[in-house]
């Protein structure tokens, strides 16, 4: 039987191997942080095939979740805004440019031999700015209204002294108003396409899918550790400390970070929220952190969520296959009337998911009229 002071001393041992291991689980964490090459997807989300912007400056979002997730929603509903704005700024003006282009090809036509421009047709150029579909991914934006723009203002100063080409140069001032504002707005849409990113206060966390999922589990322990530490204090001071308590704190190091990363992906996936509370890669760390720390909570929080989630699938085998197939069909109708792809890559996407959900479908209603 232990004595007040021997239950001290193996207090004080126990609370002494707990700062050690906290102090190596926080040098573990940071070398292995310093240790991680940035170049690698397991460090940083990757945002780039969230969206695509084309060398015309409009915006294509595929994406919004993993933006929003990455970013918060907060941060980044402000610039999706504005680039979905320009975007249709942008269709607009090159709409007119379409428009004017035409009657600068006509207005050339009259008043010139046009084969006499073949080599720098303002018209050809500005049909090569609107088509241009790929742009070197290693330049900053594209260039093309520059382009067209240089070679319209080259040929309008060109022809500016000659009377006959009077009604052709009214057009060409006309359109390098209207590249000059596609210019401006394009720029203007890579500034805020590139701001689609973590910022650089929150870069030091692993953002990458796999990287939060060591993170959740380093911080779920940080926050067991920071609880077994202020816990045994405690009883430490009231010499309240039971040696035997020690495996309730092992078991807690053991299933609080398992329960803390099952919770989190729970969250992450949408099966219950925090309500007003935003979470997303940066919040991750506290969520994990405070799960851990609250490790006996959790295992109330998860056995209720299991019970609901048991209790749901109870529900459903109740109901049967064909209440599943009625709802999936339900629900690939209202995904077929909302479609509308922009572009062949989504066109392609779009077939590809189609075609998986069919076949989803009616392997669940045959499974149904069995």
């Amino acid at each position: 039987m232990f004595t007040p002071q021997q239950s001290r001393k193996s207090g004080q041992t126990f609370v002494s191997g707990l700062i050690l291991l906290t102090i190596f689980w926080v040098i573990l964490y940071v070398v292995s942080h310093s240790m991680s090459d940035e170049q690698l997807n397991f460090t940083k989300i990757n945002l780039s095939e969230s969206y695509r912007l084309s060398p015309q400056g409009e915006f294509f979002l595929y994406d919004t979740v993993a933006i929003n997730w990455a970013m918060g929603e907060a941060n980044a509903s402000p610039i999706l805004k504005r680039l979905n704005e320009r975007t249709n700024q942008i269709r607009l003006l090159m709409e007119n440019l379409r428009l004017s282009s035409d009657q600068l090809a006509k207005s050339l036509g009259q008043e010139s031999d046009i084969t006499a421009l073949s080599k720098n047709n303002p018209v050809t150029v500005i049909d090569d700015a609107l088509a241009h579909s790929l742009c070197d991914q290693k330049k900053i934006r594209c260039a093309v209204w520059d382009q067209a723009k240089s070679s319209l203002q080259r040929l309008s100063e060109e022809l500016a002294s000659i009377k006959s080409f009077e009604e052709s140069n009214n057009i060409m001032n006309k359109l390098l108003i209207t590249l000059s504002d596609l210019q401006q707005k394009t720029y203007a849409q890579h500034l805020d396409a590139n701001a689609l990113r973590l910022s650089n206060a929150r870069s030091f966390f692993w953002s990458s899918p796999a990287g939060s999922s060591i993170e959740i589990i380093f911080f779920a322990v940080f926050g067991v550790l920071a609880n077994l530490l202020v816990t045994s204090a405690e009883y430490l001071r009231h010499n309240n400390f039971r040696p035997s308590e020690r495996w309730v704190a092992y078991t807690k190091l053991v299933y609080g970070p398992i329960l803390a990363w099952i919770l989190v992906t729970a969250i992450a996936v949408g099966w219950f929220d925090l309500g007003e509370y935003e979470v997303g890669v940066y919040s991750l760390p506290l969520l994990a952190f405070i799960l851990g720390f609250y490790s006996r909570k959790t295992v109330a929080l998860f056995d209720k969520f299991g019970k609901k989630l048991l209790g749901e699938a109870g529900k459903s085998i109740e109901k049967g296959p064909a209440h599943i197939a009625a709802r999936r069909r339900a629900s690939f109708e209202q995904y077929l009337h909302s479609l509308h792809p922009r572009d062949c890559n989504q066109i392609k996407q779009s077939a590809f998911d189609i075609h998986k959900d069919i076949v989803k479908t009616i392997v669940f209603e045959k499974e149904a009229n069995k």
